[in-house]
């Protein structure tokens, strides 16, 4: 029973449209009916979806919960004013929260690495020189002169060189020095244009070094954050602190 002012529970029951007071059977339905009664006002909410999760949440926090105020008219006011200006910031809480992410991979990232090199080479090749060949020539001759005076064989004797009345023989010799010479000069120009492309994408996921697995578990855990128990308690000063 209230002993100073009125609980939350007989305020949702008003609204629900129950003449007495009823148990806990039907406490989820009273605040069901009731709940945008109560919060018949407008404030900044994430995500619209849960404002009656929210809205639910707090009714069943103070439930059997006086209110902290002579009439439920000046609560009500005291309640929108403080929504108002507790949610901007917890919504911004609620957003990091259902930020999805995996707690095992700390590193995600992507490099890429755009690049292209040109240029140009010139240059010769060149090869110069002579090339000679000396040296000596002989050359030796020789040869037969016959004569035979008495022919009476006509010239069978001579040929035959039988009965022959002279013979001679003649060496002819002869030489000389051979000089062959070539020069040579022989070229190229070498010209070379390059141009190539140095492109590369690397995607980087997983673990860095420094850290262990139940580590990582363990932050994530502490990093956890219960909202709506936050927003709940921003709530407190609203009621009495005696139940």
């Amino acid at each position: 029973m209230s002993k100073y002012t009125t609980e939350v529970r007989f305020i949702c029951e008003t609204l629900a449209e129950y003449d007495t007071s009823q148990g806990y059977g039907k406490v989820s339905e009273i605040i069901g009916k009731s709940w945008d009664k109560v919060f018949d006002f407008d404030f900044p909410i994430f995500d619209e979806e849960y404002r009656s999760v929210l809205c639910k949440k707090i009714l069943m926090h103070y439930y059997t919960r006086e209110i902290g105020f002579e009439t439920v008219g000046l609560w009500k006011l005291k309640l929108e004013t403080l929504m108002n200006e507790i949610m901007p910031y917890y919504n911004k809480l609620y957003e990091s929260v259902n930020f999805e992410f995996n707690p095992l991979v700390d590193a995600d990232y992507t490099k890429k690495h755009d690049g292209s090199n040109q240029g140009e080479s010139n240059g010769s090749d060149k090869h110069t020189g002579t090339i000679g060949d000396n040296g000596n020539v002989t050359d030796n001759n020789t040869r037969w002169d016959v004569y035979s005076d008495t022919p009476q064989g006509a010239l069978t004797n001579v040929e035959n060189e039988t009965y022959l009345t002279d013979a001679r023989r003649i060496t002819d010799n002869g030489g000389g020095t051979r000089t062959n010479t070539r020069t040579y000069n022989d070229g190229r120009s070498i010209e070379n244009d390059f141009s190539n492309t140095d492109e590369y994408l690397e995607h980087v996921v997983g673990k860095m070094p420094g850290k262990s697995y139940p580590k990582m578990i363990m932050e994530y855990r502490d990093s956890i954050i219960n909202v709506d128990m936050q927003v709940i308690e921003s709530l407190r000063s609203l009621f009495m602190k005696v139940w």
